[in-house]
C-alpha cells in the first residue's frame, strides 16, 4: 500500500477485556503510536507470559501481529497471525481477520483484503460487537482499502461509520476520532479540497488539545492542511502550515532528519506555484543538503528534489543545468548506475522508486528536446530524447504489472499519457527533419498506439474478471500472489533500506521477476488468448498491418495530444502509410458533446454544426478506390460514430441527402492496432449458420427497466430468416443467466442478444448485459463475467439499449428491429460480404426509406473488429 505520512496506525483497542488490561492495551498503543516498538513488544511479551487466559493471550497475539505489519514485517506478522486460535470465538476472528485485511492491504493483495475485512465485520455484527473500537477499526482499514482502489463512495461511507462509533465509545477529543478525520481527509483530498481541508483541521484540533502545539502529529496534521491550501491556491495560508511543520520537526530532530527535507520540499513547490522561483530553489537546495546528509548519494528522494531543481533550470532555459540535474537524478534513484554522460541511461528493471525515475527519464527527453528546438537544433537531441522515452515505454509496463493501488495506477496512467504524447510530438518532428522518414514515423505510430494497447488492458483488468475460460482458477492465485510478492519488494526497495537488506531485497526481486517471466510464458504457450489479452505489450509494425488490408481498405488510427492540443491521423493503406497533424478545433470537447447530445434528442441543428466541426478534424480525403475504414479512435473519440459525420462539406438541411461517411464508406472500428493484427484469419470449428437469439422481453421491477414487446419480434423474425439452419431462441424467462453461462452458446457461430445493456465509463466493471435471473445467477451478465464464457462465435450482436455508446443515448425498439432484420437478410443474401458492408448497406437502406433517416436511429449500431 502506498505510504502516506497521514495514516496513523491505531492498534485494536480490546474493548471486551478487564480494566486492567484495558490500560495494558492502552498502554501498548500509546508506545506505538510515538514509534517506540521494542519497548511495545517488551510490554506485549512479559503480559503474554504472565496470563493463563486463552482469549487474552490470542488478543496479545494479535497486538504482536500489528506490531509487525506496522515495522513493514510482514511474513512474519502473517505466520504469526495463522498460529492464532480463536477456539470458535466469533469476536476474536473478527480481531485476526481485520488484522489479516491490513496485512493483506500492505502485501498489495487487495482482493485478499477485502474478503478478510469484510468477513471480520460480519463476525463483529454476529457476536453483537458491531459498535466496538474493533469494529470500528475494521471500517477504517476498508475506508482505506476503498481509497486505494479508487472507490471514494465505498470509502466514505465506511469511514464516516468509524468515525460515528469512535465518537460515540471515546468522545470527540481523542486519538482515536482524531484518526477517523485524518482517513476521511485522504479519502476526500483528491476529489473535495474543502472538505478534506475541513476533516484534517478538526484532526489538528484534537491533536493540539491531547499533545500541545510541538508534538510530531502536529507536524504531519499541519502538512496536511499545507497540502490542501496548495491546492486550493491559498498559497499564504499554506506556507504558514508548511514552517509550522518545520519548525516541529527542527525542534524534533535538531541534528537533522529527512522530515526537515519534507516541508523545506513543500515550501519550495508551494514558492513555485507562487512565481517566486528564486525562492523556491533555495529551498530545493536546502532539502537537497538535509537528504543527502541522512540518506548519502543515493535515495528516490534525492531524485525527486533534484527533478524539481532540473524543471526550475529548464524553466529558465538552463538546458546544460537541467540535464545534469535530470542525470543526477537518475544516478540517485539507481542503485548500480553511476554514468554522469547525459547520453547513458540506467537499466530500468532496477531503481528504488519506479515512478520517480519514470519521471526523471521524461524531464531529461523534455530538456533535450526543448534544447535542440531552443538552442542546438542538433538531431542527437531529438533522438536521444526518444532514447530516454523508450526506456520510460519499458518502465511504465514494468511498473503496470506490479500495481494494485487503484490511486498509483491513476497516477501512473497519468504519467503514460505525457510519456505517448511526448513520443508521438518528438517522432514525428524528427520525421519530417530527416531522410529517414520511414523509422521516426513507426516510431510516433508505435507510441500512439502503445497509448491504446495499455489503456485497454487496463481496463481489462479494472472489470475485475475473477476467472477467465479454461484458466485454472489456481493459474489465476498464483498470478496474483507473484504481482503482490513484487509489488511489495519494490515498495520496500522504495524506502532505501540498509545496505544487507537491500542486496537481499534485490535477490528476492531479482529471483520474483524470473518467475514472473517464466510464468507468463508459459501462458503465451498454454493459453495464448489470455495472455494476448492481459500480457502481450508488442506492438504491429506498418508493413505487418499492411499484410493485413486489401486494396480497397484503410486503416485510420487517432491519436488527442492533449497538452500541446493537436490531432494526429496515422493512416495506413495497402501501400501507403501517412501522418496529419492537426490543430486541435477549439471546443473541441463541446463539439463531441454537441454531436452525442443532438443524436440524443434527435435536433437536427446542433447535430450539422457539431458534425461539420469534428469533420473537418477528424476525416481526411481518401482515394476512391478506399471504400472500407477500420477506425481506431483515441480517448473520447470512441464515443464519436464516425458513420456520421461528413466525408466533404454538408450543405444539404435533409439526411438522405447529406454526405455522410456511411454513404461513402462501410466502417468497424478496433480498440487498438495490436488487437486488429492479433485476429486468427483460421476458421472456427463449428457448423455453418448456427445462431442463438436471446430476448427477455421483460424485466423484474426490481431493474426498473422498461419492457422491449419489439425484440420478440425481432428475434422471431430473424430466427425465420436462418429457417433449415441451426436456430435456437430464447425468450422471456428462458433467456436466462444460467443458460448463457452453461456453454451451449458455444455451439453457434452468430449471437444475438436483443435486451438492455449498459457501459459505464465511470465504473468499468459495472457494465452489463440484463438477462432473465436463473437458478444460480440474478439476471446481469457483467462485464467480468463475460470473459469466463466459452465462445466460438465469428460474430456477437448486442441489439440492446444503451449498449456500445454507454450512457450517451439509447436506441429505439421499433427501429431496432428493422435494422437488425435488414442486417441478417442481406448477410444472407451476400454471404461472401464483410460484416462492415452488409451493416453499411442495411443502414443505408433505413436512411434512404426515411422513416428511420436521422442517425438517432442507426447510428449507435457500430462493429467492433475487423
Amino acid at each position: 500500500m502506498k505510504k502516506n505520512p497521514l495514516f496513523l496506525i491505531i492498534m485494536a483497542f480490546i474493548s471486551l477485556v478487564a480494566d486492567g488490561q484495558q490500560s495494558l492495551f492502552l498502554k501498548i498503543d500509546s508506545l506505538v503510536s510515538d514509534e517506540r516498538y521494542d519497548e511495545a513488544r517488551t510490554l506485549i511479551s512479559r503480559a503474554a507470559t504472565n496470563s493463563t487466559d486463552n482469549k487474552t493471550i490470542a488478543l496479545l497475539s494479535n497486538k504482536t501481529a500489528e506490531l509487525l505489519i506496522t515495522q513493514g514485517k510482514l511474513d512474519e506478522a502473517e505466520r504469526a497471525l495463522k498460529e492464532i486460535k480463536s477456539q470458535g470465538d466469533r469476536f476474536l476472528e473478527g480481531v485476526t481477520q481485520t488484522n489479516l485485511g491490513f496485512l493483506y492491504l500492505n502485501k498489495a493483495r487487495n482482493d485478499l483484503a477485502l474478503s478478510n475485512l469484510l468477513e471480520a465485520l460480519n463476525k463483529f455484527q454476529e457476536s453483537g460487537n458491531a459498535n466496538t473500537r474493533e469494529s470500528a477499526r475494521c471500517l477504517a482499514n476498508l475506508a482505506l482499502l476503498y481509497w486505494s482502489t479508487g472507490k471514494l463512495n465505498q470509502a466514505e461511507e465506511n469511514g464516516l461509520i468509524a468515525l460515528q462509533i469512535r465518537q460515540r465509545l471515546f468522545g470527540e477529543s481523542s486519538e482515536e476520532v482524531a484518526a477517523s478525520y485524518n482517513d476521511l481527509g485522504l479519502v476526500y483530498s483528491s476529489i473535495d479540497a474543502d472538505n478534506a481541508l475541513a476533516y484534517y483541521e478538526k484532526a489538528l484540533a484534537i491533536y493540539q488539545k491531547i499533545h500541545g502545539k510541538e508534538h510530531r502529529k502536529i507536524a504531519i496534521a499541519s502538512n496536511n492542511i499545507g497540502g490542501m491550501y496548495r491546492q486550493l491556491e491559498l498559497y499564504g495560508d499554506a506556507v504558514n502550515n508548511f514552517e509550522t511543520a518545520l519548525a516541529i520537526w527542527k525542534k524534533v530532530y535538531p541534528n537533522g532528519h529527512p522530515n526537515q527535507a519534507s516541508a523545506l520540499v513543500n515550501l519550495g513547490r508551494t514558492y513555485s506555484k507562487m512565481g517566486d522561483k528564486k525562492a523556491a530553489l533555495g529551498y530545493f537546495e536546502k532539502a537537497l543538503a538535509q537528504y543527502r546528509q541522512s540518506y548519502g548519494p543515493k535515495h528516490p528522494d534525492i531524485s525527486a528534489v533534484l527533478n524539481l531543481i532540473g524543471t526550475e533550470q529548464l524553466n529558465n532555459k538552463l538546458f546544460d543545468e537541467a540535464l545534469r540535474s535530470f542525470q543526477e537524478a537518475i544516478l540517485s534513484n539507481s542503485p548500480a548506475f553511476d554514468k554522469t554522460d547525459i547520453g547513458r541511461n540506467p537499466n530500468v528493471s532496477e531503481f528504488y522508486n519506479g515512478k520517480v525515475l519514470l519521471y526523471s527519464l521524461r524531464l531529461k527527453a523534455q530538456a533535450l528536446e526543448a534544447r535542440h528546438f531552443g538552442r542546438t537544433l542538433k538531431m542527437e537531441d531529438l533522438t536521444l530524447a526518444l532514447t530516454c522515452l523508450s526506456s520510460c515505454d519499458t518502465l511504465i509496463d514494468h511498473i503496470r504489472h506490479a500495481s494494485s493501488d487503484e490511486n498509483d495506477k491513476i497516477e501512473l496512467g497519468e504519467s503514460a499519457n505525457e510519456v505517448y504524447e511526448d513520443g508521438v510530438r518528438i517522432a514525428h518532428a524528427a520525421s519530417e527533419m530527416t531522410l529517414n522518414f520511414k523509422h521516426f514515423r513507426e516510431v510516433a505510430f508505435y507510441f500512439a498506439e502503445k497509448s491504446k494497447s495499455a489503456v485497454l488492458q487496463e481496463s481489462i483488468a479494472e472489470a475485475e474478471a475473477k476467472s477467465f475460460a479454461g484458466i485454472p482458477n489456481d493459474l489465476i492465485e498464483e498470478e496474483n500472489k507473484l504481482k503482490a510478492t513484487i509489488a511489495f519488494l519494490i515498495q520496500k526497495l522504495s524506502q532505501k533500506p540498509p545496505v544487507d537488506e537491500e542486496k537481499q531485497l534485490r535477490q528476492t526481486l531479482f529471483a520474483a521477476n524470473r518467475q514472473y517471466t517464466a510464468f507468463t510464458k508459459k501462458l503465451e504457450s498454454d493459453y495464448p488468448n489470455y495472455f494476448n489479452l492481459k500480457f502481450n505489450q508488442s506492438s504491429p509494425t506498418i508493413q505487418g498491418l499492411q499484410k493485413l488490408l486489401d486494396g480497397k481498405t484503410a486503416i485510420i488510427s487517432y491519436f488527442i495530444a492533449e497538452n500541446s492540443k493537436r490531432i494526429y491521423q496515422f493512416i495506413i493503406t495497402q501501400t501507403r502509410f501517412k501522418i496529419r497533424n492537426l490543430t486541435m478545433p477549439p471546443n473541441f470537447d463541446k463539439y463531441i458533446k454537441g454531436l452525442t447530445n443532438s443524436l440524443f434528442y434527435n435536433e437536427q441543428s446542433t447535430y450539422r454544426e457539431s458534425a461539420s466541426v469534428l469533420s473537418s478534424a477528424l476525416i481526411p480525403f481518401l482515394p476512391n478506390t478506399i471504400t472500407d475504414l477500420v477506425i481506431i479512435p483515441s480517448g473520447r473519440l470512441g464515443t464519436v460514430p464516425f458513420e456520421a459525420l461528413f466525408y466533404k462539406k454538408n450543405n444539404a438541411a435533409d439526411y438522405p441527402s447529406m454526405p455522410l461517411v456511411i454513404k461513402r464508406f462501410a466502417v468497424s472500428y478496433e480498440f487498438s492496432a495490436g488487437l486488429l493484427a492479433q485476429k486468427s484469419k483460421s476458421p472456427i470449428a463449428v457448423s455453418p449458420l448456427s445462431i442463438f437469439l436471446c430476448a427477455p422481453v421483460k424485466f423484474p421491477d426490481s431493474d426498473n427497466l422498461d419492457d422491449l414487446p419489439g425484440t420478440e419480434t425481432e428475434v422471431n423474425a430473424i430466427a425465420n430468416l436462418f429457417t433449415g439452419n441451426n436456430t435456437s431462441i430464447a425468450k422471456f424467462s428462458d433467456a436466462s443467466e444460467d443458460l448463457v453461462k452453461s456453454g451451449e452458446l458455444s455451439k453457434f457461430n452468430y449471437l444475438h442478444f436483443a435486451t438492455h445493456g449498459i457501459v459505464d465509463e465511470t465504473d468499468p466493471e459495472l457494465s452489463r448485459i440484463y438477462l432473465q435471473n436463473g437458478k444460480k445467477d440474478d439476471g446481469n451478465l457483467f462485464a467480468g463475467e463475460i470473459y469466463n464464457l466459452r465462445l466460438n462465435a465469428d460474430l456477437t450482436v448486442l441489439s440492446a439499449c444503451q449498449t456500445g455508446l454507454g450512457k450517451f443515448w439509447s436506441v429505439a425498439d421499433e427501429s431496432t428491429s428493422q435494422l437488425m432484420t435488414d442486417f441478417y437478410k442481406i448477410m444472407l443474401q451476400n454471404k461472401n460480404q464483410n460484416f462492415r458492408e452488409t451493416l453499411q448497406q442495411a443502414k443505408l437502406k433505413m436512411i434512404n426509406e426515411r422513416k428511420y433517416s436521422p442517425p438517432y436511429y442507426w447510428a449507435p449500431f457500430v462493429l467492433i473488429g475487423f
